[in-house]
């Protein structure tokens, strides 16, 4: 299964892209947050800069996936890796002369957050439509992989790197990983016979922004509706209410309670990406085809149980154990989510439901508000905790209703 997928010459550059756009988000994420620690102090503005980076998907998601059933994908994806590249590059020469600041880590987060909507609601779309139905769960936990693999690099890169190099050279080697995802999309391009028979102007793109924007309502209403999708889009809406906003936390937890280094937090923070990897490859492995939606559930549960035990370690070695549990459940979630998004919508509306899930995802930043007004009350450890437990009982009651049929698992 997994060779066949990367026989595929469409899925190999779609995929290497997402690589390198994966790394240079985890590597930004760690970058930014020592940066806050090591020149603010304030733990809260991490949560903030997080927030940023998560806003794109609330404010944007839906747009971005419904605009592109009506345009070609592809040149949305090329557009967005092309201003990631281009700002992170004016980082640098920022940084080189003492001109950034929190404002500009702001807007970094904010604009490398839009290209992180590219590359769940389009560009994952764009695979799924490239590869065989049998294929369907090996490509998507091929990509799955590939996302928790970057959350394994990108931390260590940067954690390792930062004392050495500084946030300058840190922000030249992102610029670079989206140069080199850039390349490969337009290596895709021209062989994609059908991404590239249609062209578009201007005028058609600002035409399709402004008829989607007006019938936002109704595409979120006929979401929620479909049974297929409801639960689905429930159970991300927990996860990144209460769980997306803990990933965010890690680095704090390190620093302010088990008193860890730079490399050491980064060595923590790539954890969670150690224990998604070998889920993903587990997943990629037997490549389950049904009851997807039982997989979907208990990996969401599973992560909070993980985050639920880190939140009571007490050393390096143990957090970084209960960590890579909460990843390997994670890889089940995320995996699972883009197959059933595919697998309970027809052709022509994907675009509007990956784009939705890509909105649920982005409400993050509600949670993570709530985080950073009650972090400095009760302490981050805390904080963890009444999360895990917030969502662990709202999981466990889904689950109840699926016994008693509300919900239909496929």
């Amino acid at each position: 299964m997994l060779l066949s997928c990367f026989k595929n010459r469409s899925f190999r550059y779609l995929w290497t892209a997402g690589c390198f756009t994966g790394i240079a988000r985890a590597m930004e994420f760690l970058t930014l947050s020592l940066y806050i620690l090591n020149d603010f102090g304030l733990a809260y503005l991490i949560t903030v800069i997080f927030a940023f980076r998560m806003l794109p998907m609330s404010m944007l998601g839906l747009i971005i996936g419904s605009i592109s059933e009506k345009i070609s994908p592809i040149l949305i994806v090329r557009f967005l890796y092309s201003l990631s590249f281009s700002f992170t590059l004016i980082c640098v020469f920022l940084k080189n002369f003492d001109y950034f600041n929190l404002f500009f880590a702001l807007l970094l987060a904010f604009i490398n957050g839009t290209t992180w909507v590219i590359d769940l609601a389009v560009r994952r779309r764009i695979i799924t439509e490239n590869i065989t139905e049998k294929l369907l769960s090996t490509s998507l936990a091929m990509e799955t992989l590939s996302n928790n693999s970057t959350r394994l690099i990108g931390p260590l890169l940067a954690g390792f790197l930062y004392v050495a190099i500084d946030l300058e050279g840190l922000l030249l080697i992102i610029s670079s990983l989206y140069f080199l995802a850039l390349s490969l999309i337009v290596c895709f391009e021209k062989i994609s016979i059908n991404l590239n028979a249609s062209s578009t102007s201007k005028k058609d793109i600002l035409y399709e922004f402004i008829s989607v924007f007006k019938s936002l309502k109704t595409i979120i209403f006929n979401a929620f509706k479909d049974i297929n999708l409801k639960l689905l889009l429930i159970v991300t809406l927990v996860f990144n209410l209460f769980g997306f906003p803990l990933i965010s936390l890690i680095p704090v937890y390190g620093k302010n309670i088990l008193n860890l280094s730079e490399a050491e937090i980064g060595f923590l923070a790539s954890s969670e990406g150690v224990g998604a990897l070998i889920g993903a490859l587990i997943i990629a492995k037997i490549s389950p085809q049904k009851r997807l939606s039982i997989f979907f559930l208990i990996g969401c549960i599973g992560f909070f149980v993980g985050m639920l035990l880190f939140s009571i370690s007490s050393s390096l070695i143990i957090g970084f154990l209960f960590l890579c549990l909460g990843g390997m459940c994670l890889s089940g979630f995320s995996t699972m989510q883009g197959a059933l998004t595919y697998r309970s919508t027809e052709k022509g509306k994907r675009g509007y439901n990956f784009g939705i899930l890509v909105t649920c995802i982005g409400l993050a930043p509600i949670g993570m508000i709530i985080i950073s007004l009650i972090i400095n009350l009760i302490g981050v450890e805390q904080v963890i905790r009444l999360n895990a437990i917030i969502a662990l009982t709202s999981l466990i009651f889904i689950a109840y209703l699926i016994t008693q049929k509300k919900f239909k698992v496929f």
